[in-house]
């Protein structure tokens, strides 16, 4: 039976990392509400000169009730026009591991990535928050 997506437990995969003078990490997150958060956060000398506090951190949020939106558009930009992509994911224990899976094919190792999903949704049409913290 699959789980009850309600009760999940927060689930995370990591999108990016980079270690350096400036250090960037990104992370997709399904949170136990069901909402889907996608956050950067850039440590060190960038946000430091620019922001003068050495922590910069960026996310989009997009409520639970649009993740079935998100799903169906990136299943369409991953694998437009192929008829067998749905098994790829047919043995996934909720609906929720399928997007995080579609995030990490589509956007680990892209160090813009929060920027390009970010768009991504928006040129779908798809409802989100864009927000950012120093």
């Amino acid at each position: 039976m699959k789980e009850d997506e309600s009760s999940s437990k927060e689930k995370t995969v990591q999108l990016y990392e980079e270690r350096g003078e400036t250090s960037r990490y990104i992370d997709a997150t399904i949170t136990k509400d069901g909402d889907l958060v996608i956050m950067g956060q850039d440590v060190g000398k960038a946000p430091s000169e620019f922001w003068g506090d050495s922590d910069y951190e960026f996310w989009v949020y997009v409520p639970a009730k649009y993740k079935d939106d998100v799903r169906l558009a990136l299943l369409d930009k991953l694998h437009a026009g192929n008829p067998k992509a749905v098994d790829e994911f047919k043995d996934f224990e909720s609906k929720d591991d399928v997007i995080l899976k579609l995030l990490e094919k589509l956007y680990a190792g892209n160090p813009k990535a929060v920027d390009h999903f970010k768009d991504f949704m928006r040129s779908k049409g798809i409802h989100l928050a864009f927000d950012s913290w120093v």
